[in-house]
């Protein structure tokens, strides 16, 4: 991950993760308010204010498990409590940006084939009883459809977004499905799905990013956090990164040698 790499001018000894004095309290949250289509549906609001306040009672928690793990007795409630609690968390950051970016990729579509119109009506016919959350949708299509430039910029944060939600959902699929995550119907088997132990580093629990027989990396609950946190600042990446990215976490399948059968 772009994280564990230092750049030449470095010093060696760069900490991988920030203080967690240094991490604001609303900043997860005011992160994903930022994002195109994201802060005006109320209840992404909502998760997303949920899904901040978990991220600050496990990062207190991580915080315990950082500074008491290498001693005589180690905070094995606090462990536990952070294994439990960091799928949860992963599932819900995971479903939330999985939300947001299905209504994205749904208002691009409605933009290019000049559908907003039949939508919205849609949406908004009478059902004998008032629907909240569908009339909230087609006020939101019928404003896309004002805003060419929402509609852009939609598109921007789902390529700025895309590397971390992929990540993400790597993590996902293998602790809810104990499969990887790749596309086709034939999933592989994911390798000690949902297995994890403390970041010495930051107490976060980590985990591995496996395919077969090949690790293609590890990342910790805190790092997922941090890469929601930097959304604002990520910068577009180019047609070659995203390529790339693809590549490097669909690693080319490598089958065992077929079992030799005795005479």
């Amino acid at each position: 991950m772009d994280g564990d790499e230092l750049s030449d001018d470095e010093p060696e000894d760069t900490p991988r993760y920030r203080a967690l004095s240094e991490i604001g309290r609303s900043d997860l949250y005011e992160a994903l308010m930022g994002l195109a289509g994201f802060g005006e549906n109320p209840f992404l609001a909502m998760q997303a204010s949920q899904l901040c306040l978990v991220d600050n009672l496990l990062n207190d928690i991580e915080q315990k498990v950082m500074r008491q793990q290498f001693d005589d007795d180690p905070p094995r409630q606090q462990i536990a409590m952070a294994s439990a609690l960091s799928p949860m968390w992963i599932y819900a950051a995971y479903e939330l940006l999985r939300t947001w970016r299905q209504r994205c990729e749904e208002v691009i579509m409605l933009a290019e084939n000049a559908g907003f119109d039949l939508k919205a009506t849609n949406l908004e016919r009478d059902l004998g009883y008032r629907h909240y959350d569908r009339e909230l949708r087609a006020q939101q299509l019928r404003d896309a459809q004002e805003r060419p430039e929402l509609v852009e910029q939609m598109r921007v944060d789902l390529r700025r977004t895309e590397m971390g939600f992929t990540t993400l959902e790597f993590i996902r699929v293998a602790l809810a499905k104990h499969e990887v995550s790749k596309k086709g119907n034939k999933k592989p088997i994911a390798f000690a799905p949902g297995f994890a132990r403390p970041n010495r580093e930051c107490g976060s629990m980590e985990y591995e990013l496996s395919k077969g027989g090949s690790i293609i990396s590890y990342v910790t609950r805190r790092e997922l956090a941090e890469t929601i946190r930097y959304f604002p600042e990520a910068e577009n990446p180019s047609d070659e990164d995203l390529a790339d990215f693809r590549t490097y976490m669909n690693p080319p399948d490598v089958e065992p040698p077929p079992a030799e059968t005795g005479l």
